[in-house]
């Protein structure tokens, strides 16, 4: 009897042992049928591990692509640097070099910019509302300008004296009408026209242009929207040899081909946050690699053939200038985004030179082109080397502006200008609405 009810306590026990592993067994299955779950959803959205584009935790930043706008922001510095050797000030030859440098820069540094613009603008929808938006893009973009009217000399190549006084300066001195000059900050005035226009064509009209920052990039959107768009622009952007762009010089001056030429990138920029397939294709070696090196070609080939002409840039026949003009639209865009496609891939990691170049960067933008100057063409006076100019005047370009940032704007309520208020050291205690707003 006793025997029996061992074996049968045996049995029980067995058969609980067998009962909870297959209760484990159903967990582990549920786990696997998870992961399986996400990985495929990943993979759908294009966000799988071959993405490579990195995300900081809650925040969605992507560092390749705040690499790749502080980048475009300090070649700007660079290109006006270069700009001296174009039409040297000195009376000496135009340096080839410096020209191709700075065609090749000039061919995808503002349509990179505009597309960077328009991708920011539709991660920036996920954190706050399209008036919360605009209102923090007027504050951050107008305000430079009163910075470059009051405390900035303008800039004047043909002159005896090539710095004039600001505007309010020379208004309170000499009572001169402000000019409300542009100067190297007119593609911030620009950003203000397309965030006012979409914030009153969303509130108006929105269920008819929803699309517009709604629906994804892809290739033959691309190829067969908006590249036949661009290059029917083109002409009105860069009407001088496909190569130099028509832009506004003053507050209220609008040149409606530059200013529809770049939209086209701003909004290109909004569906392409929509596209992580599309960013994941850019990412590839064999896009990238091909894609620098035939459309960097490109532009150079282009100065060859305006310089050889009768008359510099002079592309009279209509089937020159839509070669042209197609041939230089096709560079702009297939660099803008190959450039893109390579910070996505190399530059995945968040650190401490990232965060210094893009905490940096509008600052020393906006304060640059007097330092540029100034040092570049006293340099180039004194008889120095046309590269040694070059170097050093964009090193005085940014060490300068830096010095005003430690100076005056780190620890001020002006850097709620350049870095928004969460990223500033100067806080108030009711922050909530700066923190909407800034």
């Amino acid at each position: 009897m006793r025997s029996v009810e061992a074996r049968l306590g045996k049995k029980i026990r067995a058969a609980r042992t067998m009962k909870d592993k297959l209760s484990e067994l159903k967990d582990r299955i549920a786990k696997v049928q998870t992961i399986q779950r996400s990985a495929n959803e990943m993979l759908e959205s294009g966000n799988g591990p071959n993405s490579q584009i990195k995300e900081t935790v809650g925040s969605e930043r992507f560092s390749g692509l705040d690499f790749l706008r502080a980048f475009a922001l300090l070649m700007g510095v660079l290109l006006h640097a270069l700009s001296m050797y174009l039409e040297p000030a000195d009376g000496s030859e135009p340096k080839p070099i410096a020209g191709i440098l700075f065609v090749w820069i000039h061919t995808w540094r503002m349509p990179l910019f505009m597309l960077l613009a328009g991708f920011f603008t539709a991660l920036s929808f996920k954190k706050r509302t399209l008036w919360e938006y605009t209102l923090n893009r007027w504050i951050r973009l107008s305000v430079p300008f009163l910075i470059l009217w009051i405390a900035i000399p303008a800039v004047d190549e043909t002159a005896d004296t090539i710095f004039l006084l600001p505007d309010l300066v020379s208004l309170l001195m000499h009572h001169e009408a402000p000019k409300l000059r542009l100067d190297h900050l007119w593609f911030l005035y620009y950003l203000l026209i397309y965030y006012s226009l979409f914030a009153i064509t969303n509130m108006c009209f929105g269920s008819y242009v929803g699309w517009l920052h709604l629906s994804k990039l892809t290739f033959s959107k691309l190829l067969l929207l908006w590249l036949p768009l661009l290059i029917l622009l083109a002409p009105h952007y860069k009407p001088t040899g496909g190569i130099f762009a028509e832009i506004p010089t003053q507050f209220g001056d609008i040149h409606a081909g530059s200013l529809l030429f770049l939209s086209i990138f701003f909004i290109m920029g909004m569906q392409l946050m929509n596209s992580q397939k599309f960013l994941s294709t850019l990412q590839l070696r064999k896009f990238i690699i091909p894609v620098l090196i035939l459309f960097s070609f490109v532009p150079i080939a282009l100065i060859g053939w305006g310089i050889m002409k009768d008359e510099a840039f002079s592309f009279d026949s209509s089937t020159e200038m839509w070669v042209v003009n197609g041939l230089a639209t096709c560079s702009t865009v297939f660099l803008v985004l190959a450039l893109i496609g390579s910070a996505n891939r190399w530059f995945t990691a968040n650190g401490p030179i990232l965060s210094w170049l893009i905490r940096l960067s509008y600052p020393i933008y906006v304060f640059h082109l007097v330092f540029v100057y100034s040092v570049g063409g006293y340099l180039m006076f004194a008889g120095l080397d046309a590269t040694q100019v070059v170097m050093v005047s964009a090193m005085a370009g940014i060490i300068g502006p830096t010095i005003i940032y430690y100076l005056f704007i780190k620890r001020t309520p002006l850097n709620w200008i350049f870095n928004g208020y969460k990223h500033s050291q100067f806080k108030l205690k009711n922050e909530a609405t700066l923190k909407r707003f800034l």
